[in-house]
């Protein structure tokens, strides 16, 4: 299992604390945010995954996978995997945007475990 932080950005502290703990119970250490401005502002060198809500207020999520994705190309970082977490089920909008997977909300525990598979082992 890989070191990196997950990083969850969710405006909903409930739905925040809830996939906070299901990523602890996985093993992962997670940061939690509740807006797009403060996931564009951050520094993505220590996450090794983004799970990003789409109906954030002011930037919601894919305008700012959109500016993340503008960042990592402008300063030639890696791109970090961004997984949309969201209730909405547009998954052109998501991919159009820039994120490499999506989970309906709630997430269930499986749910979760098989984004961590796929994107951190």
């Amino acid at each position: 299992m890989t070191s990196k932080v997950i990083l969850v950005v969710e405006d909903d502290p409930i739905v925040r604390l809830t996939t906070q703990k299901q990523l602890s119970a996985l093993g992962y250490n997670c940061v939690t945010i509740a807006t797009g401005e403060e996931a564009v502002a951050a520094d993505h060198s220590e996450f090794g995954l983004i799970f990003m809500d789409i109906g954030l207020p002011g930037i919601d999520g894919t305008h700012a996978t959109l500016l993340i994705r503008e960042r990592e190309l402008r300063e030639g970082r890696q791109r970090i995997p961004i997984v949309a977490l969201t209730a909405h089920s547009d998954r052109s909008r998501c991919a159009g945007a820039g994120m490499d997977d999506f989970l309906q909300k709630p997430a269930l525990l499986d749910d979760l475990r098989g984004m961590m598979t796929k994107y951190m082992s």
